[in-house]
């Protein structure tokens, strides 16, 4: 089963976690591109895949033989091979289920096609789950994006993997067990509206395009030109939950209901005018993607 769209692409039909960090970092359910924090050093060597040629794909061949003499081995490999599109080794790495379910690596490959970018992997932990059945925790690095076709890419994943030893070596199942995103604290956002908002009040539309999620601004865009006309002082208020905005609607035709798990509402108070922010978490950042009358 692929990966659905947290995105509708990363929140998996399985499942996905959403809980920020006061400050900093937090796991949870983004819009621009970037990465953040340091983390506990990887029980196994962290596989930096970042400069390989983005739209190169191996080959659907026949699945290569691949050996793991782990579960956390099993699982690296698995995920480094999907990062550089080697199908055919990814799938010589799957379970016999998986493999029995997906007959071959063509149709393994159709599969990865919703199935966000990899940059890096780094293994965490290992749990063992029964007596042939490890589960292995990864931290995944994914290029960040926001759009109304993918939805959602964060750029970090916390993934829980499942690997299997079977006839002496480890495979693994061909779709994660959980998928959590990794999204910027709430406590970030005013600052990254206040920057946003303090560029429309001096009429600066090109350095507040700047700091925007997507060239163009959801819900009622009008409100994001009342600053220039109104200047004078304007703040930004502590973050709010999307539940709520006034108007949620644009929001939901855009992005579907997965929307309201990463977005967030700031509002902002000028001389005259009340009117709020909705942003969205893009790699460790916040960014505005429109507005909201509530």
């Amino acid at each position: 089963m692929p990966y659905r769209r947290i995105s509708r692409r990363l929140a998996l039909v399985l499942g996905i976690g959403v809980a920020g960090l006061a400050v900093g970092v937090g796991v949870a359910a983004v819009a621009n591109r970037e990465p953040a924090q340091s983390r506990p050093a990887p029980s196994v060597q962290r596989l930096d895949l970042s400069n390989f040629p983005e739209g190169e794909q191996a080959p659907a061949a026949a699945a290569k033989p691949v050996a793991a003499n782990s579960a956390a081995e099993a699982v690296q490999r698995f995920l480094g091979a999907n990062a550089e599109q080697d199908f055919a080794t990814s799938f010589g790495l799957l379970d016999k289920a998986s493999r029995e379910q997906l007959k071959t690596v063509a149709t393994w490959t159709d599969a990865q096609a919703e199935r966000p970018a990899v940059t890096a992997v780094a293994v965490r932990h290992e749990r063992r789950t029964g007596p042939d059945t490890v589960e292995v925790t990864v931290a995944v690095t994914h290029p960040p994006a926001v759009d109304p076709f993918a939805g959602l890419t964060p750029g970090r994943t916390v993934e829980r993997w499942q690997a299997r030893r079977e006839a002496g070596r480890w495979r693994v199942a061909a779709d994660p067990v959980s998928v959590d995103a990794v999204l910027p604290g709430d406590a970030g956002a005013p600052a990254a509206v206040q920057a946003w908002v303090d560029r429309l009040r001096r009429c600066d539309t090109a350095g507040a395009a700047a700091l925007q999620a997507t060239a163009e601004l959801y819900g009622p865009a009008k409100l994001a030109d009342v600053p220039c006309r109104e200047r004078g002082a304007w703040k930004a208020s502590a973050t709010r939950g999307f539940d709520r905005a006034g108007d949620p609607q644009p929001y939901l035709s855009a992005f579907g209901p997965e929307v309201q798990t990463w977005a967030r509402l700031v509002p902002v108070q000028g001389p005259k005018t009340r009117f709020t922010a909705v942003v969205a978490p893009l790699g460790d950042t916040w960014r505005v993607l429109g507005t909201d009358a509530g």
